[in-house]
């Protein structure tokens, strides 16, 4: 063996053990605080306000510095909380957060129980199953910005790059646990539905579809669908009364989705799931709005579906509201949809009773040429 091969191996070896016993001796690096005026949802909101100014270039770059400020500030909270967990004291409290937090607190680790308490604020200690590990562990995966993904996606929408717009809209929704306010969810699966019928994807539409009304309980409970499907299925004309003493469901989030979705399935001959959603959209708004009215009105309760309509006219909100989420229309549609079932009694019931007391005079007219006919 060659002597001088052995030798500069020798010092090679000698070299790295100094540069890896350097490494381990030094500290490790806390990361940079957060800047209040470089918080991520301050560039966010500013990459919103280019956006909603047409600036697309601007806001596509403020939307990527926030994503990259998210990341900055989740090390920063990350570093914070092992930081203050590590102490053997403070290990051998345990892992629910009451006993956490006093110990953090009479060790003055004031900025870890800022950070704790702010997410059980948010979310509480059920969702983290009175954990701190799960917590700390949730916090780590929160290096994600789904609302900048999003808005990057509707950018790239407006450039016509549909594929690339629905990847980063697929990537908010599938990360929507981390959104700082979980009802943007729907936003997100709304813009899903209107990006695909924008692309002309059918498929992808109903997919998108049914992804928001995978979050309406009602909608996937079969006991709750058979039985308004049996109240309707027995063509009497006091049920068109009885349907909505029966029934009620609180989700109103669904509307829109359970309108197109109908529509989808009546133009593909799917009668029975066409009807499903215009009941079960109807069953949702009357819930909404039967709320609302009795919030206003302590002494009202429901009699008839006339009556239930004429109450809804004196609202002008409650008008505006039903003509947006296209209430009057699941309605009737819910009637045409019984008669082509061949439900004609109770068909013929609800016709009467939106042609004497629908609020939306083109609803009502529409109603009054089904019993015309």
């Amino acid at each position: 063996m060659n002597i001088g091969i052995c030798s500069a191996a020798r010092k090679m070896a000698f070299v790295c053990g100094l540069v890896l016993s350097a490494s381990f001796s030094f500290p490790q690096v806390a990361p940079k605080r957060p800047v209040a005026s470089e918080y991520s949802w301050r560039i966010l909101e500013n990459a919103r306000i280019a956006y909603d100014a047409a600036d697309y270039g601007e806001a596509m770059n403020l939307a990527n510095r926030a994503k990259a400020n998210r990341r900055a500030e989740i090390a920063w909270e990350v570093y914070t909380l092992e930081n203050a967990l590590s102490p053997l004291a403070v290990r051998k409290v345990g892992d629910s957060f009451g006993d956490v937090l006093k110990i953090l607190a009479e060790r003055d680790e004031n900025e870890a129980v800022k950070l704790i308490n702010k997410y059980l604020r948010f979310y509480g200690t059920g969702f983290f199953g009175d954990s701190i590990s799960n917590l700390v562990e949730w916090v780590k995966e929160k290096n994600v910005y789904p609302e900048a993904d999003f808005l990057i996606g509707k950018i790239y929408q407006l450039e016509g790059e549909y594929k690339t717009a629905y990847e980063f809209y697929e990537k908010a929704r599938v990360e929507r646990e981390y959104l700082d306010i979980p009802d943007f969810h729907y936003e997100i699966l709304y813009a899903m539905v209107a990006l695909a019928l924008e692309a002309k994807r059918p498929d992808d539409y109903e997919q998108a579809l049914l992804l928001i009304l995978d979050s309406d309980p009602k909608f996937k409970d079969s006991v709750f669908r058979n039985a308004f499907m049996k109240i309707l299925d027995s063509d009497k004309a006091e049920n068109a009364d009885r349907f909505f003493t029966l029934f009620r469901a609180e989700e109103n989030r669904s509307l829109e989705a359970l309108f197109d979705l109908g529509n989808v399935y009546e133009r593909a001959g799917r009668d029975e799931n066409a009807l499903v959603c215009a009941a079960l959209g109807t069953i949702e708004s009357f819930t909404h709005i039967y709320a609302t009215i009795c919030e206003r009105d302590t002494s009202y309760s429901f009699t008839t579906y006339a009556d239930f309509l004429e109450k809804c006219g004196k609202y002008d909100d409650i008008m505006t509201w039903c003509e947006k989420y296209h209430v009057w229309e699941l309605m009737f549609q819910m009637g045409e949809r019984l008669q082509k079932r061949g439900r004609l009694i109770l068909a013929d019931s609800f016709f009467r009773k939106m042609a004497a007391a629908m609020p939306d005079p083109y609803w009502r007219s529409e109603a009054a040429s089904k019993l015309a006919k």
